[in-house]
């Protein structure tokens, strides 16, 4: 999520105070609260393409023939369990990991045939010593109060010679709208959002354990908890709106979901940013904005090809060995 916030900003007035009673609506210590599942699922729809996944295959060994046993720690709404499922030649058997109800729910929907969804945490799975072949997780340490603990889950359930990978945020995204003011809108409401989820997670949430600097520590802890022949690896996704090689039933769909989301998130949305310290009238004007942009491309598809929204998102592949027997 986004961790930083300017005290004025770009486009207008001066934040509000932040009250002293802070609201626990919208309760940041479960994620469906920050992002429900239809969000993430639509917000990271052209996160990863077939050049992407090639790679990722080949990092996590799913080329390889023998049949695995696959967990994965926090599937959140299920979006990578369906890219593990669509990497995999040879499944033994998957199993999925989420404490958080609605989004096991979500992803046990979309996936109830093929995989095992369980409840539990990173930092306590449940599930026995030497399970796995491979245990992956995927946006998931970033936000945990204590990486060593959930790190240490995943090698004890992985058997000897078996694969723990984590595929985390590496930094330096880019979001840009053709609109000057929407993109200065969108970066101060980002930080803002920001702000409202972590100040009071980090008031509900013990995170006296977590790493300094942790998105460069990875490797480091991979190694910590007995890891070896550890493995670091990249990708950076580019989205371009106006891409011609993208299917323009598919954009103009996508582009109707994030609409639908956009107008039907605002209360949730409003009690975050509220709570990161922005002012009514600038929500009500980065709504208003961002409606009128979409709702745009949505009636007029003929001005995708001219709208050259770009959105870039880096990810880390930490990959560590667990050794033999």
């Amino acid at each position: 999520m986004f961790v930083f916030f300017s005290s004025r900003p770009i486009w207008g007035a001066e934040v509000t105070t932040m009250t002293s009673e802070k609201s626990k609506e919208y309760d940041p210590r479960y994620w469906h609260n920050i992002q429900p599942p239809e969000e993430i699922d639509v917000s990271r729809q052209f996160e990863y393409d077939e050049d992407a996944l090639s790679l990722l295959r080949k990092w996590l060994r799913l080329d390889e023939a023998s049949p695995k046993t696959i967990v994965e720690v926090g599937c959140g709404s299920g979006y990578f369990t369906g890219k593990l499922l669509q990497m995999t030649t040879t499944l033994r058997e998957m199993v999925a990991i989420e404490p958080d109800e609605v989004l096991r729910e979500y992803a046990r929907q979309k996936h109830l045939r093929r995989v095992r969804f369980v409840k539990g945490t990173a930092e306590d799975v449940p599930l026995p010593n030497g399970f796995s072949d491979l245990t992956v997780c995927h946006i998931v340490l970033n936000i945990l109060p204590d990486v060593y603990r959930a790190v240490s889950e995943m090698a004890r359930i992985t058997k000897s010679g078996g694969i723990v990978a984590a595929i985390e945020p590496g930094g330096g995204g880019i979001s840009y709208y053709p609109d000057p003011k929407l993109n200065e809108m969108e970066e101060v409401f980002r930080k803002a959002y920001g702000k409202g989820i972590w100040d009071l997670r980090r008031e509900l949430m013990d995170y006296s354990q977590e790493l300094k600097q942790k998105r460069a520590r990875y490797a480091e802890v991979f190694h910590s908890v007995g890891l070896i022949d550890v493995e670091a690896h990249g990708i950076l996704s580019v989205f371009l709106l106006s891409d011609p090689r993208y299917n323009q039933k598919e954009i103009i769909n996508w582009l109707g979901k994030r609409l639908h989301i956009h107008e039907n998130s605002r209360e949730r949305v409003r009690t975050i940013v509220k709570r990161g310290r922005l002012l009514e009238s600038l929500i009500q004007e980065y709504y208003e904005a961002k409606k009128a942009y979409l709702s745009n491309l949505v009636r007029h598809p003929e001005q995708i090809p001219k709208t050259h929204e770009l959105q870039t998102t880096s990810r880390v592949v930490t990959v560590g060995f667990k050794p033999g027997s």
